[in-house]
């Protein structure tokens, strides 16, 4: 039968709009100028929520400082000297995530009482006592007291923020919002070692300390809260007058505010508790269970924490915080390429991509270190030389200069773990989840997580002496192949998902 011209522009709409979906019909009608607005206040909103994730980058890279300080003036701020073992320098960087254990099961519930906002100002409690100990500390016992307690600060920042960043964010940006704390994170750790050039770590302990008062007394109160929150507690005139301003006027508001009644309509006939432990929300906790081993197990945690050991343990072609800034400065260039493809390609292919560039990182590295430690063996056999000037000079070893090759592997695993491994199992942490459940599921998603990078980084030391630096690095090189295989078999896609 032939259709009239009258009926084909009456389905002709109809069509077109069974094809696309609900955000890209709003995009349409939103005018692009609108929309880069609209995105810009999110990204303000992201980076201010984030501030505190900067001082977590200090805070997560204080253990170089430390480290280099022992070696030249191990003072402190009182002309005390200060002596600190292998262990308990591992154990600076590690103590840390033990305290997130318990830290992480508290702030779940936190979060979801009183809101991510006022989580967020609660942060600088415990992490101003952490920080005031080590500023002030005589000996290793006070700095890791301080350490434990700034982790306890820590895990409330990861449990509110993250769930803050993507319940504000438009799902086409979702990714790189998620992704923002990483960049933090990266800007935090180049600050602090670059504060480490100038003043001792005790001064750069207080620096940290004054910048988690600025963030908790005058960051966080200009922050609105969470429309996906105020939803779920029945507030809704509140959010929607926030969602009006966070989603333009072009969107139906009534349909965003129902589809996130109904994501989280099991908060009105079930307590979040039982939400928790189903059977559905256990198979994702064990996905990102695994991706939290085999990321902490790729150094995810390592690298930032011992960065300037690592480099030291295979031989330096630059000076020692030269090269270690450069390693923090991949990490951020990787957080940043992270953000702008995450939403792009995908969760899975940044993955994907980054775990090959690990592998391939680590398998070089730990082929240049065992090259390398038997010429230093055979040399010393051969030859009283003194073990500091053969660690000095590579090229003296093995005739031609190649000593710029940690550095390199170790900025290309940097950038290749920012790039996905790194950041990737804590949004999906976020993402995998419901607004009822999410801050709990991902208190405890993360408290594993932080196990595992407690576990890896006091195993540093241990598996160095027991695999050989080469060994260590070669054991990174295989989990990250693991890495590979578990992506592709077991990981699902979030990306353009609705997540409620």
């Amino acid at each position: 039968m032939e259709i009239t011209e009258e009926k084909s522009k009456e389905i002709q709409p109809h069509s077109l709009e069974n094809n696309i979906t609900k955000d890209a019909k709003y995009e349409m009608k939103e005018p692009p100028l609108h929309r880069r607005i609209r995105y810009a206040k999110q990204i303000c909103m992201f980076f201010a929520a984030t501030v505190g994730h900067f001082n977590l980058g200090m805070s997560l890279v204080w253990p170089n400082l430390l480290a280099s300080d022992l070696q030249t003036c191990n003072t402190t701020l009182f002309g005390d000297e200060i002596h600190m073992e292998d262990w308990e320098i591992d154990m600076a960087g590690s103590v840390q995530f033990i305290a997130t254990l318990p830290g992480f099961v508290f702030s779940g519930w936190v979060v979801a009482r009183l809101g991510r906002k006022m989580s967020m100002m609660l942060v600088a409690a415990p992490g101003v006592i952490g920080w005031t100990l080590i500023f002030l500390a005589i000996n290793s016992t006070m700095i890791l007291t301080g350490r434990f307690i700034t982790g306890l600060s820590f895990a409330l920042l990861g449990a509110s923020v993250r769930t803050y960043l993507v319940e504000i964010s438009d799902t086409s940006i979702r990714g790189a919002a998620g992704l923002t704390t990483e960049v933090m994170k990266g800007l935090g750790g180049i600050t602090v070692i670059a504060l480490g050039m100038i003043f001792p770590w005790y001064y750069v302990a207080l620096i940290c300390l004054c910048h988690l008062v600025f963030y908790g007394m005058l960051v966080v109160p200009l922050l609105p809260e969470s429309p996906t929150y105020l939803v779920v507690h029945h507030r809704e005139e509140k959010a929607r007058q926030l969602l009006g301003h966070l989603r333009g006027r072009h969107v139906n508001l009534n349909d965003e505010i129902k589809q996130l009644k109904e994501k989280n309509s099991d908060s009105d006939l079930r307590s979040a508790c039982s939400g928790v432990f189903t059977r559905a929300v256990f198979k994702r906790c064990l996905v990102i269970f695994g991706l939290f081993l085999i990321s902490n197990f790729c150094s995810t945690e390592v690298i930032k924490a011992n960065a300037l050991r690592m480099l030291q343990s295979s031989g330096l072609a630059l000076e020692k915080d030269v090269s270690t800034i450069l390693v923090f400065v991949l990490l951020v260039s990787g957080n940043v390429t992270q953000a702008l493809i995450s939403d792009k390609i995908g969760r899975r292919k940044c993955l994907m991509l980054s775990l090959v560039l690990v592998m391939v990182a680590y398998a070089v590295l730990g082929a240049y270190t065992f090259i390398y430690s038997t010429e230093v063996d055979v040399v010393l056999l051969d030859m009283e030389v003194n073990i500091t000037s053969v660690q000095d000079d590579v090229s003296y070893l093995t005739g031609m200069s190649w000593n710029w090759v940690p550095t390199v592997c170790l900025m290309t695993a940097a950038f290749a773990i920012s790039l996905g491994i790194g950041p990737i199992p804590w949004l999906l942490s976020v993402e995998y989840f419901p607004t009822h459940i999410r801050s709990q599921v991902m208190s405890i998603c993360n408290s594993v997580g932080n196990f595992f990078s407690f576990a890896s980084m006091q195993a540093y030391s241990p598996l160095q002496d027991l695999l050989t630096p080469a060994g260590l690095y070669w054991s990174y090189a295989s989990f990250a192949a693991l890495g590979i295989v578990y992506t592709f078999f077991i990981v699902t896609e979030t990306k353009g998902e609705v997540i409620g």
